[in-house]
């Protein structure tokens, strides 16, 4: 038997940050980072939450560390909510994430409910069971996974998203497609998933570099944040795979945003998966049917199967080339003697990241010393 999992209300559209209005009355706790807690965003959820108790915790940074999710389990259970809201990005996302799921191992006072405000198009985080937290320590990403990270309500509202910086569009934008193409070919890919991944893809091929150059154009945001939740969801209930292995590795290290790392990655991780193309074997491999199925879906056209996977590869080239992002390491700003000679230690900790295991092809070490090879 199979299992495919919602557990998340969805409120989207103009408006949909009213859904707020039901926590009036309550004490909620907030989530969120210094710079939207003194944004004019945090006056309307203000509004729409009318006489709550609230409480603000804005102690939020990029790549949230166990520290942050300390402070915040402790902030947290100082004032004692009924209601969690998360208000940001990524990192806040999975900050409050990882303090809820503290928080009722704890078992210490009843389960607070959990809502999710999104401020970028990219994570998916709103609707799934994962976050990803740093061990400064050992300067890697932990990925987490539990039920109890799961939001009952998420609220994907186009106005919170409208001030998102180009290059921080581009960036969640691109997490959001890589989300996608792993979750259709991942291990336990499925027809539910495949066909929100496929639909996150073609909203993504025609509103994401729309919001990119236009942050205004409030048609391209909303079809651009339907994209990114769609594949949020896709990848909750199929898998995602070295791509992300290898992008959570290389991000513990280097200082270089996900969704930018992901973009590199991307047409190298499709060549590896779908096998040897250019000696033309009998028949594809099944994951590069599946590239080519999708290419497919994605309305892209070519001679053969084996040229469509070549086009899709092509096709997150050429999003990858409007959106003005890097295509290597060293274009991203990394010393590249410095990341060479960190290779060995990237690839030993993503073989055991826990998004590898969900690759459609098994991987050794060697094997992603190859590919993080390539991309320098």
């Amino acid at each position: 038997m199979h299992r495919f999992q919602l557990r998340t209300t969805l409120c989207y559209g103009p408006d949909a940050l009213e859904e707020l209005s039901r926590l009036s009355g309550r004490r909620v706790f907030i989530v969120t980072d210094g710079f939207i807690s003194k944004a004019p965003l945090m006056s309307r959820v203000r509004d729409q939450l009318g006489d709550a108790v609230i409480e603000v915790f804005d102690d939020v940074q990029p790549d949230p560390d166990i520290d942050a999710v300390v402070a915040g389990l402790r902030a947290y259970n100082a004032f004692d909510p009924q209601a969690v809201l998360a208000i940001g990005g990524g990192s806040a996302i999975d900050t409050a994430k990882a303090v809820r799921k503290m928080a009722i191992e704890q078992a210490v006072r009843p389960e607070a409910s959990f809502f999710i405000l999104p401020t970028t198009s990219g994570t998916g985080s709103e609707v799934s069971s994962y976050a990803v937290v740093t061990d400064t320590k050992t300067h890697t990403k932990l990925p987490l996974e539990s039920p109890d990270m799961v939001a009952d309500v998420a609220i994907l509202d186009p106005e919170a998203v409208r001030t998102a910086p180009a290059r921080l569009t581009a960036d969640s934008g691109m997490d959001a497609i890589s989300h996608a193409i792993e979750a259709y070919v991942g291990k336990h890919h499925n027809d539910f998933s495949d066909a929100l991944a496929e639909k996150s893809l073609r909203l993504a091929n025609q509103y994401l570099v729309r919001s990119f150059c236009d942050g205004d154009d409030m048609v391209a945001r909303e079809h651009q944040h339907t994209a990114a939740t769609m594949a949020g969801i896709a990848f909750d209930n199929s898998s995602l795979g070295i791509v992300h292995g290898l992008s959570h590795s290389i991000g513990g290290i280097f200082r270089v945003a996900h969704g930018r790392l992901n973009g590199i990655l991307l047409p190298h991780v499709i060549a590896f998966n779908a096998g040897e193309l250019s000696f033309m074997p009998a028949e594809l491999t099944p994951t590069a049917r599946r590239y080519a199925a999708l290419a497919s879906a994605l309305g892209l056209t070519a001679s053969t199967q084996r040229n469509l996977v070549l086009a899709l590869s092509e096709w997150v080239k050429k999003i990858r080339q409007n959106l003005e992002m890097p295509a290597s390491i060293t274009q991203a700003g990394v010393d590249r003697s410095e990341y060479l000679s960190r290779i060995p230690e990237i690839a030993e900790t993503a073989v055991d990241d826990y998004c590898t295991a969900g690759n459609p092809v098994p991987v050794t070490s060697r094997e992603l010393t190859a590919i993080l090879t390539a991309i320098a």
